[in-house]
């Protein structure tokens, strides 16, 4: 079992770790290979903590008896994680915020400032916990740490090594690339250069090696191997039966909104059922709920009939086709604004803005036509929360003219005589095994995080974007569109996701395409390489500071 990550919150006026309580467990002297890892981060998003841990876990298996602790070092200073909180689900106060503080003049300020109100604290820190290594996984703790294992070293003549790993995959903030560490290890070209740009890391510093994801990425992508072959697609079949699904054979589509649950997921889900079940695909729908209960209940209660219902006729309004619904006397004036314009022209702007279908719906590339479309804006404000409820709103006046209407076509009508698809939509909660529901599933609709991002590619997942943090994960999005296993198209277009989405199943070239070329970019192993390459110079560290006498400095007074 994998030891659980300890939290060391440090406070202002706290003596030490030993006085907290905390400390790292006692290793067994006659084990060689055994370390003390401390890693820093800071629960900002489920990202961060989530690459310790897939660390901590290879940690054990490479070097079995080792002791681990997760630090916040800026905890005491500074509410990051409430700070984050708020702004992550505030997209244009987080924008502005990102852009503000991913300066040269800022990252010039926050560096002064850090180090005078937390380098001391830190370097208490770091002598009373005496780690045999340090891991940074957080742009936050990065320079200030590096020079409290300069000055401890100098202090004591015991060498501390400190290693980042940065966890973004386009955009990387530049308190990211503080370059006093022994080796950072990043995902992408762009990171790498980035790193050289913004920080002036020496080639020699970096190691591009993929993000570090969850050793059971690295199990299922072995046994799966190639997904679109005869052998992948039986092992898929076999998941597929062991998560109990109701069908084996269907095209299974897996939405996912964050460990949270948040984003438009219900939109989502809603016209992704009409849309299948209009072009009589046969299909399975798993939506990750996270926490959101309520979610859950809402799609394990919902009337499917009623929900195709009303997308049917949302979609009408959208290409044109209820024009001559505008007298019908059952209307109400609201409802009627559809006649006038007003209604029909907000439902397009809504279905057809900020999306990047172009290059996802014809040909088999994504990246030059997506980019294209992109730099002209497409992306800029996507995140807004208006249009989200804008549509909600309009769905919510489509909904209410239907029951008035007691005239109303039926599903058949509306659709014709073309034979429906048979669509299954199951709620989940917060699941652990999401690495198996990514080989059950055929596409992965998602937020741009980069470690689902990382985590899809590494089991040859094609990933359709739906929505991102302005500034920190824009620069995914341009990950997956350069590397063509993936496009974007806004949550505030449901009805792009959804048409994007049948195309890929209905294209089976177009699908093999994107899914090999997921698989060029999946690492996952990359959090195994990580820790082996941490681990290797650790022990030659040990060995050294062994050899000089410097086994601990726990007990040495700190000295300024």
């Amino acid at each position: 079992m994998l030891e659980s990550l300890t939290r060391v919150k440090p406070k202002k006026k706290t003596k030490s770790a030993e006085k907290e309580g905390q400390s790292f467990s006692m290793l067994d002297p006659e084990n060689k290979t055994a370390m003390k890892i401390l890693f820093l981060s800071s629960d900002t998003g489920g990202g961060h903590r989530a690459s310790c841990e897939s660390l901590a876990k290879q940690f054990q298996l490479l070097y079995p008896g080792s002791s681990y602790i997760l630090l916040d070092t800026i905890d005491g200073y500074f509410p990051m994680p409430k700070t984050y909180k708020h702004l992550s689900a505030h997209p244009t106060q987080w924008k502005l915020f990102y852009e503000v503080t991913n300066s040269r003049a800022f990252e010039m300020i926050a560096d002064a400032n850090m180090k005078l109100m937390s380098e001391r604290g830190t370097r208490k820190k770091l002598m009373a916990l005496d780690p045999d290594v340090v891991v940074s996984v957080h742009p936050m703790m990065t320079n200030v740490p590096q020079l409290s294992c300069a000055k401890i070293s100098q202090q004591t003549g015991k060498h501390i090594p400190i290693f980042t790993v940065v966890t973004d995959l386009g955009s990387g903030h530049c308190l990211w690339f503080a370059n006093g560490m022994e080796k950072m290890f990043v995902g992408s070209d762009q990171i790498c250069e980035l790193a050289k740009k913004r920080g002036n890391v020496p080639e020699e510093k970096l190691v591009k090696i993929g993000l570090p994801i969850r050793h059971d990425f690295a199990i299922q992508a072995e046994k799966l191997g190639d997904r679109i072959s005869i052998e992948g697609k039986l092992y898929q079949e076999t998941i597929r039966k062991s998560l109990d699904l109701p069908y084996f054979d269907r095209p299974t589509l897996l939405v996912m909104g964050g460990g949270e649950g948040i984003g438009s997921l219900s939109v989502i889900v809603d016209t992704l059922y009409m849309e299948l079940v209009m072009n009589g695909i046969d299909a399975i729908i798993l939506v990750v709920c996270g926490r959101n209960e309520k979610l859950k209940k809402s799609l394990d209660e919902r009337d499917w009939e009623e929900v195709l219902h009303i997308q049917s006729e949302l979609k009408a309004v959208k290409d044109g086709k209820f024009t001559s619904m505008c007298t019908t006397p059952n209307f109400s004036p609201t409802a009627a604004a559809c006649i006038d314009g007003s209604m029909t022209h907000s439902l397009r702007k809504i279905l057809s803005s900020g999306s990047i279908r172009s290059s996802a719906l014809i040909g088999l590339g994504t990246g030059a036509e997506a980019e294209k479309s992109k730099s002209q804006g497409d992306l800029q404000d996507d995140r807004s929360e208006g249009k989200i409820e804008e549509f909600q709103e309009v769905e919510e006046e489509a909904e209410e003219r239907i029951s008035n209407d007691e005239s109303s076509r039926s599903s058949e009508s509306l659709m014709g005589n073309d034979p429906l698809g048979d669509v299954v939509v199951i709620g989940l909660g917060f699941v652990n095994n999401i690495s198996e529901y990514m080989v059950a599933a055929d596409i992965l609709v998602t937020k741009a995080g980069p470690g689902t991002i990382s985590e899809a590619a590494s089991v040859s997942l094609p990933v359709l974007l739906t929505s991102f943090l302005p500034g920190q994960e824009e620069g995914n999005v341009d990950y997956v569109l350069k590397n063509d296993f993936g496009t974007y198209v806004s949550d505030s277009d449901p009805s792009g996701i959804a048409e994007v989405a049948v195309t890929w199943l209905r294209n089976e070239d177009k699908y093999q395409v994107l899914s090999r070329n997921a698989k060029a970019k999946g690492a996952p192993n990359a959090a195994r390489d990580i820790a082996e390459a941490i681990g290797e110079s650790t022990l030659r560290w040990k060995e050294i500071n062994e050899e000089n006498g410097k086994v601990s400095i726990s007990d040495i007074s700190n000295k300024d």
